[in-house]
Order: C-alpha cells, then sequence, then structure tokens
C-alpha cells in the first residue's frame, strides 16, 4: 500500500467517500506524535505556569499559522514526487560547494536536533526512573534507545504510523478529561481567563519561553520538512504518478492534494487542543505552585498538574500518559530524521541517490545512532527543560527558511495555475507572513530587553 523509492509508479483514483478517506490518512498523525509530547508536556505547561493564561494567543498562533506551510509542502511532493532535501536542491543559482545555500541552512538544523531531542529523551527516563526507582536512570536511557531503534532500523513505515496514532490516543484522553475536571476544583478557571489571553502580550521575564512555545507547539519548522517523506511512504505520489498534460493525471493529483489537506488539518484539530489543555492546565493549576525548576524533577513537578486536579491515585495515570507522549515524540522524531539524514546522504552524494540498499542502510544507521547521541547528551547535561527550550528557538529559527522555500514551491512551474486559488495563496501569505513578523519582531523584543 504504501509507497518504496523509486518503485514503479501505481496509479490509484483518490478516494471519494468519508470512510474511504480516512482510511487514506496517516502521514499528519505521525507529526502530531512527535508534536504532542515535548511541546506539549514540557514547554508549553512551564509557559502556562510563568506567564498565565496572557500567552494563550502565542500557543494558538503558533498552531495555526503553519499549517499552510506544511500544505505546500506536502503539495509540491505529490506534485513533483520530490522529498524535502531533494526539492530544496533544485535551481542553478546560489549554490555552495555543489549543493543550494538552503541545504546548508538544514544541516545546520538536523545537527542542532543532535542536542535539542536530548531533553525529551531525558524527560522520558526521568519518567521511567519515577515510576521504577529501582532501575537506573541510565539504564532507563539505554532502554529507551533499544525501543526506539529495533523497530526503526528496518525503515518501514507501517510502524510508524500505528505507534504513533497508539501513543498519541493514550495521553490526549487523559488531559482532555483532567480540562473539564479542573472546573470542579478551586484552580477552576473562567470565560474572563481565556480572553486575557488574547490580548497579543508578552510578560516581562517570558520572552524566551514565548519564542521557544511559539518553535515547538503546533507543527514546527522540523515537522514540514518531514512530512513529504511520509506523504511519499504513503503512497500519495506514487499513486498520483508522474505529471503530465492528461486530464487523469490532473484529476488524481486533484483528489491526493485533498486527502492530503484533510490528512493536515485532521492532525491540526489534534494537537491545537491537546496544545491548548495543556498550556490552560499549567496557568491554572502550576501557576499557583512553588518556582517550576529544571533538572532530574522537571517531571514530578508537572504531575502536579494530574494530583492537584484528580487526586494523588493520578500520579500513576500522569507518569504512564507522560512516558507514552515522550516516548512517541523521540520514536517518531527518530524515524523522521534518520529519513532526513539519509536524503541529506544522498544529495551530497555518500549515497547513491538510486540505491534502495544504500538508503536503507543509512536509515538503519541513524535509527540507531540518533537516539544514542540524545541519551549521551542528556547524560552529560541532564536539564530537560533548557534542551526543550533550544529545540523551540532552533525551530523558529528555521522555520523562515522553511517558510520562505515555501513559496519558492508555490510560484515554480506551471502546476501552480491548476492547483491553486485566491483564498489558497491569501492562507499561505498569511502564514508565511505572520512566521516572518513574529520571528523578528521577537528577535527585536529580544535585543531591546537586553540594551
Amino acid at each position: 500500500m504504501n509507497q518504496k523509492p523509486n518503485q514503479v509508479p501505481i496509479l490509484r483514483d483518490p478516494p471519494v467517500g468519508l470512510l474511504t478517506t480516512a482510511r487514506c490518512l496517516g502521514p499528519g498523525f505521525i507529526l502530531s506524535a512527535a508534536i504532542v509530547g515535548s511541546g506539549e508536556l514540557i514547554a508549553t505547561t512551564a509557559l502556562g505556569a510563568k506567564a498565565g493564561f496572557t500567552l494563550l494567543w502565542a500557543i494558538l498562533l503558533g498552531c495555526l499559522i503553519k499549517v499552510a506551510v506544511q500544505l505546500e509542502y506536502g503539495r509540491y511532493c505529490i506534485l513533483r514526487g520530490k522529498p524535502s532535501f531533494r526539492a530544496w536542491d533544485e535551481g542553478r543559482s546560489g549554490r555552495i560547494w555543489g549543493l543550494h545555500w538552503s541545504i546548508w541552512i538544514a544541516f545546520l538544523f538536523i545537527v542542532s536536533m543532535f542536542i535539542g531531542l536530548a531533553g525529551v529523551m531525558g524527560a522520558a527516563a526521568q519518567v521511567g526512573h519515577s515510576m521504577l526507582p529501582e532501575i537506573s536512570l541510565k539504564m532507563w536511557v539505554l532502554l529507551l534507545v533499544l525501543a526506539i531503534a529495533i523497530p526503526l532500523f528496518q525503515g518501514k513505515y507501517r510502524i510508524v504510523e500505528v505507534a504513533a496514532t497508539v501513543f498519541n490516543l493514550v495521553f490526549v484522553g487523559a488531559v482532555a478529561y483532567c480540562v473539564f475536571a479542573v472546573q470542579k476544583t478551586e484552580y477552576a478557571f473562567s470565560l474572563g481567563d481565556l480572553t486575557v489571553g488574547l490580548n497579543f502580550e508578552i510578560p516581562p521575564g517570558s520572552l524566551a519561553l514565548a519564542i521557544g512555545a511559539f518553535g515547538i507547539t503546533g507543527v514546527g519548522a522540523a515537522e514540514i520538512f518531514t512530512y513529504p517523506y511520509w506523504c511519499l511512504e504513503k503512497g500519495y505520489a506514487l499513486w498520483t504518478g508522474a505529471a503530465d498534460s492528461s486530464s487523469d493525471w490532473a484529476r488524481r493529483a486533484k483528489g491526493w492534494i485533498r486527502v492530503m489537506t484533510i490528512d493536515a488539518f485532521a492532525a491540526l484539530v489534534v494537537y491545537t487542543l491537546t496544545t491548548c489543555a495543556f498550556y490552560i492546565l499549567g496557568a491554572s493549576v502550576l501557576r499557583v505552585q512553588e518556582r517550576l525548576a529544571d533538572g532530574n524533577q522537571l517531571i514530578d513537578q508537572l504531575s502536579v498538574i494530574f494530583t492537584e486536579v484528580l487526586g494523588p491515585e493520578a500520579w500513576v495515570i500522569f507518569m504512564v500518559g507522560a512516558f507514552a507522549v515522550l516516548f512517541s515524540t523521540v520514536f517518531s522524531n527518530a524515524a523522521g530524521y534518520s529519513r532526513l539524514w539519509a536524503d541529506f546522504f544522498a544529495v551530497t552524494g555518500v549515497i547513491q541517490p538510486e540505491s534502495v540498499q544504500q538508503r536503507r542502510r543509512a536509515i538503519a544507521v541513524m535509527a540507531w545512532l540518533l537516539p544514542i547521541v540524545w541519551g549521551l547528551v542528556y547524560l552529560g547535561f541532564q536539564k530537560p527543560l533548557i534542551l526543550v527550550i533550544f529545540m523551540g528557538i532552533s525551530n523558529s529559527l528555521f522555520l523562515l527558511v522553511v517558510a520562505f522555500k515555501a513559496i519558492v514551491f508555490h510560484y515554480s512551474g506551471p502546476d501552480r495555475r491548476m492547483f491553486s486559488s485566491l483564498r489558497y495563496d491569501v492562507f499561505l501569505w498569511v502564514s508565511v507572513l505572520s512566521i516572518v513578523l513574529l520571528s523578528f519582531w521577537a528577535l527585536y523584543e529580544s535585543v531591546a530587553v537586553n540594551s
């Protein structure tokens, strides 16, 4: 069912009914598994604890405005059949050492994620150690490495899709129930509290968390950049076929772009609701607790969200759910980044671009190397909150280039007239301009605060 690299196209008409369309969804849920984790459980709750309801607007904006850029990457992938690195390497101008300049920006970003994702790995290890303290923290890191690498090194798409969906369901239900339960406690919030969060203000001392939260909540730069790989492996481009002038190809392309759009918006609903739920819990419950400190007790402090609302017995529920959501993040990101690295090796000539065997070998090596490095970085630093915020800021900076390339994709080639509309164009430009303005505004505020 899913596309293999260099496979001869198997043309397939897009589904029409709701049920048949639902069976073809999947790539977006892999992204939501990568999103619902570090941003929600750590950065978002920490932001709510520090800023209260004031920055709810930043959370909503971080979730909503980036989806148009994601759609453009998915659309371009279906029309051209190229993943992100190969698509970015198009064009004769602006080349450095034989590659387009944007490739080197992307390289620096994926290298930085050797550090950023260590925070998520460490947080998952902390949860495991809290539940079973007889197993040392170092042993938990080793167990996580094995649990990630063993299923992923074969590079099978279906394993990633099923695991991501299951892990999402475990914690989404728990946090949604907690939001409703908090209304029956002393930490209940009002409509006025939510309204305060829509005034577009940044309270003093919350700038770094706001930038990090914007970069890490919603679909981030890394998820957008990875999305075409999952669209390819699911089969959207394969079933569409190579671009030609026939009406059949245009019909298939429009149909599979529609399916991809539904997939992206379904994931948008999941991660927006979950992100807002975590922020509200942080603002209502953790806001009145003692100062949230970084370190090996971070997850225990965050568990106050559940124990204060549902009682001490909810600690186990929180820890099991927290482990599931954090593990899904490192699991899904390990799957995605192993493919990014394999594609980077292909565009740089380290492996043959058309060699399926070499690509699989590269994915297998990176599926082991990535979690090993994340584990070592965490054990050497052991401050997951700082590592996660670093990941968010890196995502915000890389998002500028990702947004720029989305505009390049949109206006390159003759397909734009056939697969675009004024409404879509406006949506894309609002998304891109919002990303640019917010990023530069945050940079300006940062300089002003420190001057």
